[in-house]
């Protein structure tokens, strides 16, 4: 009689097999883990940071619990999101203050003025309260479309070519660092100041997008201080901050342009301030399209 021999598994090989599960489980532990660290970052940042993976990573925490993060009075009574952008940067230097500064004044006053982008101070205002009114990344895209405005703003508001050109180049930078319509920001600008960089009005509302520096001095101290509202490049950005924060706030495009103007109730009407803001806005719409300006 043939006797067969049971061949067993080698030793070696079970012994590997046993040896090689815990580090498997960490490798799978710590993938799991950077993971849910990417998907929370995204959703924490919102869909201002263009990120294509935010929808996925919003499907995974509700909305609601960002809400409560970024609300007014925030989780520890502070002001939230709606002001705490002024604690991104770090503090600059304090100018001392004053409860108005002319344009003469402020000409007189050394302002530090640091290459400071606000991205990261609009980053925390939820994007996903901003409505998508307020949101054009299509605009003046090709140099023709900027000149063209260019020339649409010089016939209009009598301001020099150079001047004209520059508003329209920073009210674009501002823009991608917002996520709003450079249009927008322009159109506001218009309706505000018509372009005039030291305009004041008698609320105390100063500079191209009459910024209340009263209301909203703190704004100011990453770029040195108040006497900034008369430098266009700042009070552009933090006009345009205000902008944001008033339409995620009001919940929509047409109610955060009447919170801008400090008048959330303000009658609505063909002369009112958001349908000068939003006509013009159109007005400029044609002009990049190449229409000619009828209503110059």
């Amino acid at each position: 009689m043939r006797v067969v021999k049971k061949i067993n598994k080698p030793k070696y090989l079970s012994d590997f097999l046993r040896g090689a599960k815990a580090p498997m489980k960490r490798v799978g532990s710590s993938l799991l883990g950077l993971g849910v660290f990417m998907a929370t970052s995204l959703w924490l940042a919102g869909p201002g940071t263009n990120a294509g993976a935010f929808d996925f990573a919003r499907l995974l925490v509700p909305g609601i619990a960002r809400d409560l993060l970024y609300s007014e009075n925030g989780l520890d009574g502070s002001h939230g999101w709606f002001t705490s952008y002024k604690n991104v940067v770090s503090q600059a230097s304090e100018q001392a203050r004053a409860e108005s500064i002319s344009p003469t004044q402020a000409a007189m006053v050394q302002v530090s003025l640091p290459a400071l982008s606000i991205a990261g101070m609009a980053a925390t205002i939820p994007g996903h309260l901003i409505d998508l009114e307020a949101v054009d990344r299509h605009s003046l895209k090709s140099d023709q479309e900027r000149k063209i405005v260019s020339q649409y703003l010089v016939n209009k508001y009598r301001i020099t070519p150079s001047d004209s050109m520059s508003y329209i180049n920073e009210a674009q930078q501002v823009a991608k660092e917002v996520n709003l319509d450079p249009i927008l920001l322009l159109a506001v600008m218009a309706i505000e100041s018509s372009f005039d960089p030291n305009a004041q009005s008698k609320a105390g509302a100063q500079g191209l997008m009459q910024v209340l520096t009263n209301v909203h001095q703190d704004k100011f101290e990453p770029f040195g201080g108040i006497a900034a509202a008369f430098i266009p490049e700042v009070n552009i950005r933090v006009g345009a901050l205000i902008l944001k924060a008033c339409i995620a706030k009001a919940g929509s495009l047409e109610a955060g342009l009447r919170s801008y103007l400090g008048s959330p109730n303000a009658a609505s009407g063909e002369t009112s301030y958001t349908s000068r803001v939003l006509s013009e806005r159109e007005q400029l719409r044609n002009a990049a399209r190449g229409q000619r300006f009828a209503s110059i």
